[in-house]
C-alpha cells in the first residue's frame, strides 16, 4: 500500500500512532465503561495473543522485556537466556511461544522485578489489551519535553526498566481494576525508571536523538474497569532513573479522546476522587525551571511536560501551531464535534501551548449515550461532512482515496517553501492501522462474560469489528487462527487482517463509489454479530462458569471468526467484481451483464486540472507538430501528472495480484 497516494511518500511518522477513547459508564447505551485504541503504525505486529493465568513459586523474578510492538514482537522460549542468577518465573515470552510459535530475534531481559503467586490472563496486541477481571488498556504515545532524559537500560547510560507497553501488561497480570493499575505502573516506573518510545526506536540509526524524544517521550494510556475510566500520562523524569506521572479520572457521564499529547491541565491532589500523580511530579517542573510556584500560573500537567513543538510532524520547525492543530487539536474537536455537536467547538480554531483545558476540554457529555456502533464510526472517521473532508481534495484523485502519506517528498525543492509549509489533516481513520480495540467492561455480568474486545484489523474504514473474549480462551489457550496468525511481508488468506487489507487498498482506488458498498457490509456483519454474542452470552451464563459454559463461549468465539472471515473474503470478491476497469457493473433480472455506471472523472476534477494537464490528445500533437516537449506544451507538471496516474495505477494493481498470488514483500 505505498503507492496509495501520488507523489508523495507514503510514510512519515507525524501520522502514525493512536487516537485513544475513554468513555464512562453514563455515557453509553448499554452502561458498559468502553475504552478504545487505533493503534495508527504501518509496521506493528497485528496478531492478538491469549496469556492465561499462572501460579509461580515463591521467591521468583519476571524478567522486564524490551518493548517491541514491530513485527515480529513476539519471543521465544528459546530466545530466554537470563544472565542473572535470579530464577525467574514463566513469562509471557514463554508463553507466545506456545500460543504463537513464531520465532523472533528479541534481545535479553533489561532486568527483574519480584514476580507474584498468581496472575490473571489477558489479551495481548502491541500493549495489553484486556484482562480476565475486565481491566483494559489504550493507548497514544505523546510527546515530552523530558523524553530524552532516559535511556533503556542496556544502552549507554541507560537506567529506564520500563515501557509503557510492559507496564500494561504488568498491571493487568496484577490488578482487577484502574486504581490499582494506575497506582502499580506508576510506583514501578518511579522507582525502576521509565523509557518513552519501543526499542527499534533507540537502536535506529536513522532517528535524530532530540526528535525521538519531541516524538515519542512521553505516553497516555486510557484504563477501565467495571465502574470507572481513568487517563493515565507519564514521562521521563529529570534524572533519568525515575517518571513523572500523572492520572485524572472521566467523569461518569463523560468522553474523553487522547491524541499524541498530554492533555490532563489543572490537577487538584486533594480530590482523591479524581486525580493521582506521582510523588515529584511538582518537584520536577521546579528543578528544571518549568514552573515557578511563586508565580501567577497555576500548576498544569500538559502546558509543563509537553515538548515545545510537539509530536513529530513534517516541519514542525516552522509550523509548530498550525500543524499541532492538525495533527493533535482537529482529532479532539471532530470527536467532540460528532459526539455533543450541541457544543458547537469551532473546527478552525488553532490551539495554542496554554490553552489545555480551557478551549477543547478534558472530557464532554455526549449530546446521547454512545451504542457500539457509534464508536466504530468515530474510529472511521476522515473528517466527512466537514470542511475538513479529506476525499475532497486533489490528492485523494478523482474518487476521493481518504489515505494520506507525507505532505512533501524528503527531497522535494518545496520543502523550504513558505507556500507548501504544512502538512495534510490528520483523520482519525488511518490506512496503516495495524488494529483497533474497542472494550467493554461490564459491571452486571460476571468477569468470564462481562469482558469483552471489539477488535478490528487495518484500517476502520473499511473492516468489519468482531468481539473477541479473554473467557472464551479458558480451555484451550488459544484465539481462533484468524486472529494469531499472518505475517506484514507474506499474504496469508487464513488471516483475517490480510483479508482486510485486500478491501482497504482496493476500495480506496474507487472509494467515492466502494464506501456505501462497505458501510452496508459492515452494518450486515457487525448487526449480525452483536445479535449472536447477545443470545450466546444468555446460553453461556445459562451453563454457568463451568467446562461446558467456557467450552460453549470459545465454540462461539470460533463462530464469529469463522462468520467474519467468510463474509469478507466474499465481499472482496463481490466488491471486485462489482467495480472493475473503471466500471460499476450489476447483474441483469436475466442473468445478464450489465453496466450501471462508468466511473467517470467528475467535472470538478477535470475543471481543477485543466485540459493541458488533463493531457487532451490535442496537446499531445504539440510535441511533434510544433518541436517543443510536453512539458512545455502543456505547462509544468502535465506530463508528469499523467505519468504519475498511470505509475499509480499499474502499482496498485499489481499489488492487488500480487497479494492474492501469496507474494513476499522483501524487507527494506
Amino acid at each position: 500500500f505505498v503507492v496509495q497516494n501520488m507523489g508523495v511518500n507514503s510514510y512519515d511518522p507525524g501520522v502514525e500512532r493512536c487516537t485513544a477513547l475513554a468513555i464512562g459508564k453514563d455515557a453509553t447505551a448499554s452502561g458498559a465503561v468502553m475504552i478504545s485504541h487505533g493503534n495508527d503504525c504501518p509496521t506493528c505486529d497485528f496478531r492478538v495473543a491469549y496469556v492465561p493465568s499462572m501460579s509461580h513459586p515463591p521467591n521468583t523474578f519476571l524478567p522486564i522485556w524490551p518493548d517491541f510492538d514491530d513485527y515480529p514482537r513476539f519471543i521465544t522460549s528459546s530466545s530466554l537466556s537470563p544472565t542473572s542468577s535470579k530464577p525467574t518465573s514463566v513469562s509471557f515470552a514463554e508463553i507466545y511461544s506456545t500460543t504463537i510459535g513464531t520465532p523472533s530475534t528479541q534481545k535479553k531481559p533489561l532486568g527483574y522485578i519480584p514476580q507474584i503467586l498468581s496472575t490473571f490472563s489477558y489479551i495481548d496486541g502491541a500493549y495489553g489489551i484486556q484482562n480476565s477481571k475486565q481491566l483494559s488498556f489504550g493507548e497514544s504515545t505523546c510527546d515530552a519535553i523530558l523524553g530524552m532524559r532516559s535511556k533503556p537500560r542496556g544502552f549507554e547510560d541507560g537506567k529506564a526498566l520500563f515501557g509503557i507497553a510492559a507496564l500494561s501488561r504488568i498491571a493487568l497480570q496484577r490488578c482487577d481494576n484502574a486504581r490499582c493499575a494506575v497506582e502499580l505502573m506508576g510506583g514501578l516506573a518511579e522507582e525502576e525508571g521509565f523509557y518513552g518510545g519501543n526499542i527499534n526506536t533507540w537502536i535506529n540509526e536513522d532517528m535524530e536523538p532530540d526528535k525521538m524524544g519531541y516524538a515519542e517521550g512521553g505516553e497516555a494510556l486510557t484504563i477501565a474497569d467495571k465502574h470507572e475510566v481513568w487517563i493515565f500520562e507519564i514521562c521521563p523524569d529529570d534524572t533519568g532513573e525515575g517518571a513523572v506521572w500523572v492520572a485524572q479520572r472521566v467523569p461518569d457521564g463523560e468522553v474523553s479522546v487522547v491524541t499524541n499529547t498530554f492533555q490532563i491541565g489543572k490537577i487538584d491532589l486533594k480530590d482523591e476522587d479524581f486525580f493521582m500523580a506521582s510523588q515529584n511530579v511538582y518537584e520536577v517542573a521546579i528543578r528544571e525551571k518549568l514552573w515557578d510556584p511563586e508565580g501567577n500560573v497555576p500548576f498544569d500537567f500538559a502546558q509543563i511536560y509537553r515538548a515545545p513543538m510537539g509530536h513529530q510532524l513534517p516541519n514542525t520547525s516552522k509550523t509548530s501551531k498550525r500543524v499541532g492543530a492538525t495533527m493533535r487539536d482537529r482529532r479532539r474537536w471532530v470527536v467532540y464535534n460528532t459526539i455533543a455537536p450541541s457544543l458547537k467547538f469551532d473546527g478552525f480554531r488553532e490551539n495554542t501551548w496554554d490553552d489545555s483545558d480551557t478551549y477543547l476540554p478534558f472530557s464532554v457529555k455526549p449530546d446521547h449515550k454512545l451504542t457500539q456502533e457509534e464508536v466504530f464510526r468515530i474510529h472511521r472517521d476522515f473528517y466527512q461532512g466537514t470542511p475538513f473532508d479529506i476525499t475532497q481534495s486533489a490528492v485523494g484523485g478523482p474518487f476521493g482515496d481518504p489515505y494520506r502519506g507525507t505532505a512533501l517528498p524528503d527531497e522535494s525543492p518545496f520543502n523550504d517553501s513558505e507556500e507548501w509549509n504544512g502538512t495534510f489533516e490528520r483523520s482519525v481513520a488511518q490506512l496503516w492501522t495495524s488494529y483497533t480495540t474497542i472494550t467493554e467492561s461490564r459491571a452486571w455480568l460476571p468477569d468470564w462474560v462481562g469482558a469483552r474486545v471489539w477488535y478490528g484489523p487495518h484500517s476502520a474504514v473499511t473492516n468489519a469489528f468482531v468481539p473477541i473474549y479473554p473467557g472464551a480462551a479458558k480451555s484451550s489457550n488459544r484465539f481462533p487462527k484468524a486472529f494469531e496468525v499472518g505475517s506484514l511481508l507474506s499474504f496469508d488468506e487464513e488471516s483475517y487482517w490480510w483479508n482486510v487489507c485486500l478491501v482497504s487498498n482496493y476500495a480506496a482506488r474507487f472509494f467515492s463509489f466502494t464506501l456505501e458498498m462497505i458501510q452496508d457490509a459492515q452494518q450486515k456483519v457487525e448487526g449480525h454479530l452483536l445479535k449472536m454474542t447477545s443470545e450466546a452470552e444468555q446460553r453461556a451464563l445459562e451453563l454457568g462458569e463451568t467446562e461446558e459454559g467456557f467450552k460453549f463461549l470459545e465454540n462461539m468465539q470460533q463462530d464469529v471468526a469463522d462468520y467474519a472471515m467468510s463474509e469478507w473474503q466474499a465481499f472482496f470478491k463481490r466488491m471486485v467484481s462489482s467495480f472493475h476497469d473503471g466500471i460499476l457493473f450489476k447483474r441483469g433480472d436475466d442473468g445478464s451483464c450489465a453496466i450501471e455506471k462508468k466511473m467517470a472523472y467528475p467535472a470538478w476534477w477535470l475543471n481543477f486540472l485543466g485540459p493541458k494537464n488533463a493531457g487532451l490528445s490535442k496537446y499531445n500533437t504539440a510535441e511533434k507538430e510544433m518541436g517543443v516537449s510536453m512539458d512545455e506544451a502543456a505547462g509544468d507538471g502535465a506530463h508528469g501528472f499523467s505519468a504519475d496516474m498511470f505509475i499509480f495505477s499499474v502499482a496498485a494493481v499489481s499489488m492487488i495480484v500480487g497479494l492474492v498470488a501469496g507474494w513476499k514483500l522483501p524487507r527494506g
